[in-house]
């Protein structure tokens, strides 16, 4: 008997699996516990419409991420930073302010994880710095750190 997961039940299926089992442990325990529906044309094809769904939403985000990556990796955000008479910067520029800039510039939100910095910017220069955008997707953008004057 054909059954379509509809919650995962580890070590046997996943939600939206179609597996195939025994008559008696498909009733007794799958169905009547109510981790699986028996597979019928109806609820196999509204799976299939769930899938075709699925990819074509992963396709759209792996499109606007793949556009998003090349826009960034264009980008160089420049920061304005106190410095003193040794050139020294007063602290450090943080994840935050970095953020903040980009959000500023692009008005794209995204989050604290998302960010990969080598190490703290304590220096004036330029920098290389990592968002990840997911799907594998990496943008480099640059950061400048300017003395404020």
């Amino acid at each position: 008997m054909q059954v379509v997961f509809i919650k995962d039940f580890p070590g046997t299926g996943r939600k939206g699996e179609v597996k195939e089992f025994n008559d008696g442990y498909a009733r007794n325990f799958l169905v009547s516990k109510g981790y699986a529906v028996v597979a019928n044309e109806q609820m196999l094809s509204k799976i299939r419409n769930e899938q075709n769904q699925h990819e074509a939403k992963k396709k759209k985000e792996q499109e606007y991420n793949s556009k998003i990556k090349s826009d960034m990796d264009k980008r160089t955000f420049t920061i304005l930073v106190r410095v003193g008479d040794k050139g020294q910067i007063f602290g450090s520029v943080s994840e935050k302010e970095i953020l903040n800039k980009i959000k500023e510039k692009t008005k794209l939100e995204i989050q604290k994880s998302q960010l990969v910095m080598p190490k703290h910017l304590k220096q004036l220069g330029e920098y290389t710095i990592e968002i990840k955008l997911g799907n594998g997707l990496t943008a480099t953008p640059k950061i400048k750190l300017v003395d404020k004057l």
